[in-house]
């Protein structure tokens, strides 16, 4: 494991960990040294803020900043840690500027792209980005990555980091990994968890018809509902729609909101040795792996969310792979203009 600093190659790292997660716009990673610094030919400066890269076996995982170094003096031991982010960490930390803060008919990828551009990241959209927006504003003080994300929530897509930094608008991915996860073949330890706090027995979604306030009156309340199979006492949850949508429209949300949680709130985590898959490639999220843990209940084809490198003197090299079921990233139903749907609804049933 390399860490690339201006020109300067780090390594010898004691213990390390590098993340990288479907649901986080930026990897990590955080590193530990403890070196003795007497008869050293020259002292490890690593600064808070400097441009570094994360390389594993020459293969660049991470492409970013250190945000944070740490020293510590001790009679036998001069420990360092460093630990950083993507070069996309800046959106989600930043605000977001624009003007005059507003678009029309403008497309995500366009829309992020100016968005981007003053931090000097270039975006990248695989497949279809959708149609343009007729209008998008930003929100007083939301971060770039927050404007991002409402516009990607409608679309279908996710925001990703490749190696080199830059932002990806992508889909979930129906691609197989092409080899599986077995409990007494190549899982170590796995974890199921199971977390009921937000599911809901029955979900209603509400909407207004934009018509009726138009007229004076008070505005009509469309609404449909779902249910969710998996929770077996009374836990209703009532949602109102932000925009003027139909019924199908509803109804088609409705049932996105049971399946999402039911399946976000279902987790599934492998630990395997090595850094590597089954095909020596390295572990990566956004594959679709089968996974056979009959001891906690799992069999089922489930997708990498998350991949978390580790390495330390006691355990040696180590992945943990956060799995979820595909159903997690499902493409939100939106209204188009006419009563038009444009997004595929969940299944029936979650």
């Amino acid at each position: 494991m390399i860490l690339n600093i201006a020109g300067r190659r780090f390594d010898g790292w004691t213990d390390v960990a590098i993340e990288r997660r479907l649901d986080a716009l930026c990897g990590g990673f955080d590193l530990g040294l403890t070196e003795r610094w007497p008869g050293q030919p020259e002292k490890w400066r690593i600064e808070a803020g400097d441009a570094a890269q994360v390389q594993v076996d020459g293969e660049t995982l991470i492409t970013g900043w250190v945000d944070r170094a740490r020293y510590q003096l001790s009679p036998e031991q001069h420990p360092l840690r460093v630990a950083g982010r993507d070069r996309t960490c800046d959106l989600v930390d930043c605000s977001a500027e624009h003007r005059p803060g507003s678009w029309i008919n403008r497309t995500v990828l366009q829309i992020a792209t100016d968005l981007t551009a003053p931090f000097g990241i270039t975006v990248r959209l695989e497949g279809d980005g959708g149609p343009p927006f007729a209008r998008f504003a930003l929100e007083p003080g939301e971060t770039v990555l927050a404007a991002i994300e409402r516009m990607t929530v409608l679309r279908g897509l996710l925001c990703t980091t490749d190696a080199a930094g830059e932002l990806v608008l992508t889909r979930p991915s129906e691609q197989a990994a092409g080899w599986s996860l077995e409990e007494g073949v190549n899982i170590e330890e796995v974890v199921f968890d199971n977390d009921m706090v937000d599911r809901f027995s029955r979900i209603v979604m509400r909407g207004h018809d934009a018509s009726d306030e138009s007229a004076g009156s008070r505005a009509a309340r469309p609404s449909a509902e779902a249910t969710d199979a998996g929770v077996k006492r009374h836990r209703p949850l009532v949602i109102v729609a932000d925009e003027e949508a139909t019924t199908a429209t509803l109804n088609a949300s409705a049932r996105w909101e049971a399946s999402v949680r039911a399946a976000k709130a279902q987790t599934v985590t492998v630990t395997a040795s090595g850094w590597r898959a089954p095909d020596q490639a390295l572990f990566r999220p956004n594959l679709i792996v089968p996974v056979k843990a009959p001891a906690v209940g799992i069999e089922a084809e489930l997708l990498i969310a998350g991949v978390r490198f580790r390495r330390s003197a006691r355990e040696g090299s180590r992945t943990e792979l956060m799995l979820v079921r595909k159903e997690a990233y499902s493409l939100k139903p939106v209204e188009a203009p006419g009563g038009r749907r444009t997004a595929a609804a969940p299944p029936a049933r979650p």
